[in-house]
């Protein structure tokens, strides 16, 4: 799945580009979360991407395209908003999945009709595009063009509704251990300094990309690193992962009996381990 995900999303040794550009490398490994589910992370580098000073130099020259050229690709790689509205407007018009009748019941539902869940489906591929040119007004190939994107458009605002709305955990000082709520910006602006703030509209979301949404169908997040302090951090990040210790708690406690129970005498004096109340232990 990884590698399908790199290959045919990201465009890693594939002919063609992934969703972000050529993909010139990459950093990605798989972490399972103590519900027991996979996810990944990932850090890509876009084939002829400039470093953050470059960029700043050529966005602070005045009347600079490359500045509205950039925006615009940040702007089409990740947002922070729904397709159909506020987040108010996208929950009243969300559908409401059918469910399965009690045993008892004697009213039969037919399931082949009712709504899943767009986090328990596949994505739908899209139509064959019309070859007509001129296309007709009544083309059959259009509406069904049409249709699909308005599915899409409604499965993605669900998608984010139900997995990437983000609670505030408050943390003892009052703030939110997560940075929450997030800025609002209503268009993209840059800074006197170079700094880029990228239009964001829902304060309790994450920036993340519409098509990643609508094939993962799960939670996931999208951010580019215009900073030197951004680069930064991701190289902590990486470095943080590369040196993790692979022992989980339990393992690592589990040892730690083991050296106390082995070798008490070189500790200091004697150990009376008691085993019914776990690891604890008492020296005399």
């Amino acid at each position: 799945m990884v590698q399908a995900f790199l290959t045919d999303v990201l465009g890693w040794e594939s002919e063609d580009s992934g969703i972000f550009g050529h993909t010139n490398a990459y950093y990605a490994t798989v972490e399972q979360q103590g519900r027991l589910t996979l996810h990944l992370h990932s850090v890509i580098w876009v084939d002829n991407a400039l470093s953050p000073q470059e960029i700043r130099d050529r966005i602070m020259k005045p009347s600079s395209r490359f500045r509205k050229r950039l925006i615009a690709y940040l702007e089409d790689c990740h947002r922070a908003e729904y397709f159909n509205g506020s987040k108010a407007a996208v929950v009243a018009k969300r559908k409401v999945p059918v469910l399965e009748p009690d045993e008892d019941s004697d009213n039969e539902i037919d399931l082949t009709s009712a709504y899943r869940p767009p986090t328990q489906t596949f994505a739908r591929p899209p139509p064959k595009a019309c070859a007509a040119a001129p296309c007709p007004s009544n083309c059959a190939a259009c509406k069904k063009d049409k249709a699909w994107w308005d599915d899409y458009e409604l499965a993605v605002d669900d998608i984010l509704v139900r997995s990437n709305v983000k609670d505030f955990k408050i943390r003892r000082d009052s703030e939110c251990r997560a940075w929450f709520p997030r800025d609002v910006f209503q268009t993209s602006s840059m800074a006197d300094g170079g700094h880029i703030d990228v239009h964001h509209i829902e304060h309790d979301l994450n920036t993340t990309n519409p098509i990643l949404t609508n094939l993962c169908r799960c939670n996931s997040d999208v951010t580019s690193l215009l900073s030197g302090t951004a680069v930064k951090a991701v190289i902590l990040y990486v470095s943080d992962y590369v040196s993790k210790l692979s022992l989980k708690s339990y393992q690592m406690f589990a040892s730690v009996y083991d050296v106390f129970e082995k070798n008490s005498q070189m500790l200091g004096g004697r150990w009376l381990i008691n085993t019914k109340r776990g690891m604890s232990c008492e020296k005399w």
